[in-house]
């Protein structure tokens, strides 16, 4: 895909490898500009404004109908739309926004962050989430300067955008094939607590209790660590990629198609969610997750 306008802007870093950040401006309803931070967030469908800051910039908004959040866990909370302007690097995007009245995650040096960018915005302006440079930049990619024999780790996108509308990969344990959620907005690794003890999954050693948070609250949840094969396409064949990391798990499934995501062909739901790799998981092995291509790759390390 390619813009005539490129977009390339450095991702914050919080604590280390955790959900990425970016800077934007944007203005409130006394015209004075201000600064705050966005959650680049994969595992999100639309875009999420915080409350306090819909009621500064009230009056340049349009509100819309109301509409419906949906959590990875099944929630939904009702919210009302918003029209938002902010600066992005050196362009200016006008976007839809739910508000929420949940307090947004994570703090950069005082400065809260203020809304979530999700996969709708990604894919509109065919972005690129870069954790080999912590970049969100533009889809550089065409079959000139990217074939799958040049990625260490290849995965389309386009699969998951359509059954779930969010990106997934696939994970080996056996002959239990799981579908995962490559979820930009998680600092954590989210596995089914039934996934893990039905199909008798390799873990090593079982972790301290901790609290996972998401937009639908807080989940107290057990740590252990799995190992599992990841899987990955080559131009001939599946490839298995033998990983180890630590996962939370979780009393549920991660998400689960509703009928509006039946399978034109067949009418069949497809799969459930069963885990999430986030953040940390991603930048440790350098992908990229480019809306643009719709593909989830990683360059071979010469």
């Amino acid at each position: 895909m390619q813009n005539e306008h490129k977009l390339r802007v450095r991702m914050l870093r919080v604590e280390g490898n955790v959900a990425p950040l970016v800077w934007v401006d944007y203005m409130d309803k006394n015209a004075e500009e201000h600064t705050g931070l966005m959650l680049l967030d994969s595992g999100s469908m639309g875009n999420v404004l915080s409350a306090e800051l819909a009621d500064s910039i009230g009056e340049l908004c349009r509100l819309e109908e109301e509409t419906e959040i949906h959590t990875l866990d099944g929630r939904v909370m009702k919210a009302k739309n918003v029209r938002f302007s902010f600066v992005l690097g050196d362009k200016q995007f006008h976007e839809t926004f739910s508000i929420s009245n949940r307090e947004m995650p994570f703090r950069v040096k005082g400065v809260q962050t203020v809304g979530i960018l999700g996969v709708e915005f990604m894919h509109k302006h065919g972005l690129s989430i870069d954790y080999s440079d912590f970049s969100l930049h533009s889809s550089d990619v065409n079959p000139e300067n990217l074939s799958i024999s040049d990625c260490d780790f290849f995965f389309p996108m386009e699969p998951g955008l359509i059954h779930y509308r969010v990106p997934v990969i696939a994970f080996l344990q056996g002959d239990k094939e799981i579908v995962v959620l490559a979820d930009s907005g998680a600092d954590n690794n989210i596995i089914a607590q039934k996934t893990v003890l039905d199909n008798d999954f390799n873990m090593s050693r079982m972790l301290q209790k901790d609290i996972v948070e998401g937009l639908g609250g807080f989940v107290e949840v057990e740590g252990t660590i799995l190992k599992f094969n990841m899987l990955s396409l080559t131009e001939n064949d599946v490839r298995k990629i033998t990983q180890h990391a630590r996962f939370f798990l979780l009393p549920h499934y991660i998400y689960c198609p509703k009928d509006d995501l039946c399978d034109r062909k067949d009418g069949q739901l497809p799969p459930p969610i069963e885990a999430l790799v986030g953040s940390p998981f991603m930048a440790k092995q350098g992908w990229v997750l480019d809306f643009g291509a719709k593909i989830i790759y990683r360059r071979k390390v010469a």
